[in-house]
């Protein structure tokens, strides 16, 4: 009697309090909302940092493109280039790039020839073809990677063509700019044609010219 009589008042007394329950419940719940929020701010920093990647890569993949648009407007629209009749002449004219002329003449049949040269533009040395497609100049360009200058890989760049060379695509103005890295060169295909048929040739141009520089 005496033990069931402590017992009783032990109950009595409560000492586990009625509301211990709906306390763990809401010491959860807490813990719960701490957690979410400081998964959806990280989230929020993770999304801040790849749109400042973002940004950066599509803004050095711009200034790369304007290095290949830079000659095709100095040479092949402001009609700067050498107008030779001869492919003897272009290939004397190429110098010891003329061997990556027939093959790329060869993957753009329909597509003659305007002119094949060596020229400069504000102090930078470029290997430049011209062919035209109707009545449309297509520049197909090579010049030496200079320091740092590397295409950065995006999702909206970066194209990928069989086995090809990466391209790195985009209009500037009225013009289509496809460029690529060729190891110690950069590549482009520029002209005013759509942007499909300027990249498929790429995607053609491309390898050749890899495959010539050591890629």
């Amino acid at each position: 009697m005496k033990q069931r009589e402590l017992l009783r008042r032990a109950v009595d007394a409560e000492l586990v309090p009625r509301d211990l329950e709906a306390r763990v419940r809401t010491g959860l719940g807490q813990g719960s909302t701490a957690q979410w929020g400081r998964l959806l701010s990280s989230i929020a920093m993770l999304v801040m940092v790849l749109g400042g990647m973002q940004f950066y890569a599509m803004q050095k993949t711009h200034t790369l493109q304007r290095v290949g648009l830079d000659d095709h407007l100095h040479c092949a629209i402001a009609g700067e280039y050498p107008h030779q009749t001869e492919k003897a002449v272009m290939v004397q004219d190429l110098g010891p790039y003329a061997p990556m002329l027939q093959p790329i003449l060869d993957l753009s049949p329909g597509d003659p020839v305007v002119s094949a040269h060596r020229c400069t533009v504000s102090g930078r040395t470029y290997v430049h073809v011209i062919l035209r497609r109707g009545t449309t100049l297509v520049s197909v360009i090579l010049t030496r990677r200079r320091d740092k200058e590397a295409f950065p890989g995006t999702l909206a760049t970066l194209v990928s063509h069989g086995n090809s060379a990466h391209l790195h695509e985009g209009e500037m103005g009225a013009y289509s700019v496809a460029g690529f890295e060729a190891g110690a060169y950069l590549g482009y295909v520029v002209s005013a044609l759509p942007d499909q048929q300027n990249s498929e040739l790429a995607g053609r141009v491309a390898p050749v010219i890899r495959r010539y520089t050591g890629a």
